[in-house]
This record gives C-alpha cells, sequence and structure tokens, in this order.
C-alpha cells in the first residue's frame, strides 16, 4: 500500500469517525428531544379532551342551576335549620281554614337529637351459630323480605333532630280528611302518624250540633349541618 492510498484510507476513517460523533452528538439528542416532544404532545391533547367533556358537562348542568336551587330552597323549607315553629303554625292555620275545621290546640314536645335505626341481629344459638328465624308460609301478597335499613352517615344526632307536634282540630270526619291530606301537603314537611278522636254531645239545651275533636300526632324535622346538638329556636 502506497503512502497515499494510507493517507486517504485514514481520512476516511476519520470521517467516519467525525459522522459518529456528530450523530451521537447532535443528532440524536434531537432526536430523542423530538420523540419526548410527541409524548407530550399526546399527552396534553389527551388531558384537553377529558376537559372539554367535563367542561361540556358542566355547561349542561349550568343550564339546570335555576331548577337546582328551586329544589334546594324547597328542600330547605321542608326541613329547615331551626325549628321556626311559628312559620309551621301558620301553615297550619291555612290548611284548616282552607278544610273548614277550627284548630283547638296544638301541643309541641321538645326537639329530641335523632337516633340512627340498626338491623337487628340474628340471634345465635348455643353453639354460636346463627339460628335462622322459621319462615311462615309464603303469602303471594306479603313481600319476600323486608327492606334494609338504609342510613346516610351525614345525618347525625347533633345535626339532625325530631320535634313531636299534635294538632287537634273540631270539625267532621270529612273536613278532618281534607285538613290532614293539606297537613301533609305543607311546605314544611310534617309526618302524621298517629289519629285519635273524641266526639262530645251538646247539651239538651244547646243549638249546636254534635261535633269531633281530632288529634293529629306527628313529628317535624330540623336539620342543621352547623349546629352540635338540637336546637329550639
Amino acid at each position: 500500500m502506497t503512502r497515499n492510498r494510507l493517507n486517504m484510507v485514514l481520512a476516511v476513517i476519520g470521517m467516519v469517525v467525525v459522522a459518529v460523533g456528530g450523530f451521537f452528538l447532535g443528532v440524536q439528542p434531537q432526536l430523542a428531544r423530538a420523540a419526548a416532544d410527541d409524548t407530550q404532545q399526546s399527552t396534553v391533547q389527551q388531558e384537553n379532551a377529558l376537559k372539554s367533556v367535563e367542561l361540556a358537562r358542566l355547561r349542561k348542568q349550568a343550564k339546570t342551576l335555576p331548577e337546582m336551587q328551586a329544589e334546594l330552597g324547597r328542600l330547605e323549607a321542608s326541613v329547615p335549620s331551626a325549628t321556626k315553629m311559628s312559620a309551621f303554625y301558620d301553615e297550619i292555620g291555612q290548611a284548616a281554614s282552607a278544610a273548614g275545621v277550627t284548630v283547638s290546640a296544638i301541643t309541641t314536645s321538645d326537639a329530641v337529637a335523632y337516633t340512627p335505626p340498626v338491623s337487628e341481629p340474628t340471634t345465635p344459638s348455643a353453639t354460636g351459630t346463627p339460628t335462622p328465624t322459621p319462615t311462615p308460609e309464603p303469602v303471594a301478597s306479603a313481600p319476600a323480605s323486608a327492606p334494609p335499613v338504609a342510613t346516610d352517615a351525614s345525618i347525625t344526632a347533633s345535626n339532625f333532630s325530631v320535634v313531636p307536634v299534635t294538632v287537634s282540630v273540631d270539625g267532621s270526619f270529612d273536613q278532618a280528611l281534607s285538613f290532614v291530606g293539606r297537613a301533609q301537603a305543607l311546605q314544611r314537611l310534617y309526618l302524621v302518624n298517629s289519629i285519635t278522636s273524641t266526639a262530645s254531645d251538646p247539651s239538651p239545651e244547646s243549638t249546636e250540633t254534635s261535633s269531633t275533636t281530632w288529634n293529629f300526632s306527628g313529628y317535624v324535622f330540623v336539620l342543621d349541618t352547623d349546629a352540635t346538638a338540637p336546637t329550639s329556636k
């Protein structure tokens, strides 16, 4: 091999070394950066798509905001954050006037803290194995089992209380029936769970006809998420 050919080979080898070094020092970092940019762009596009879906959902909910606010107002009036018995008495008076009965008495007891219901445990046998309750003969109209007890962890004895109320009115059966129907449709929730009646006969000298006093016992409710104990404002 002549000296000229050796120099040419060395020159070619040097060019290859320079090209390879330039690739690793210049081109490869650019390619890696481009690949990272593509990955980042894909991630940003996915995030934008998710945000677009969420924005569309929020816009749809915003259209129903007035209805939701109206429903919230109705629920807050149904179970207020304070007893507000004066407003309740006014509603009872309006219902009585519309039904044609006379309110003779309203008895309100102190508020009682809410007690969450609990499911009755199965009675264990002597060996520790639960003993099933004997099943009676099936009845076509009876449900297969009682529904489970539903509770809400946000409803506690510190923020929810029950106020026993008994409303007594004088009137006929039809008038009392009309009154209790109106009382169950008040803006304030009034749960009637007991009804009794007492008939009184007028004296022979009286020109009045016999009347009946109807006693409707039930509850109104108070929900105050800021309270630590039942209130009676």
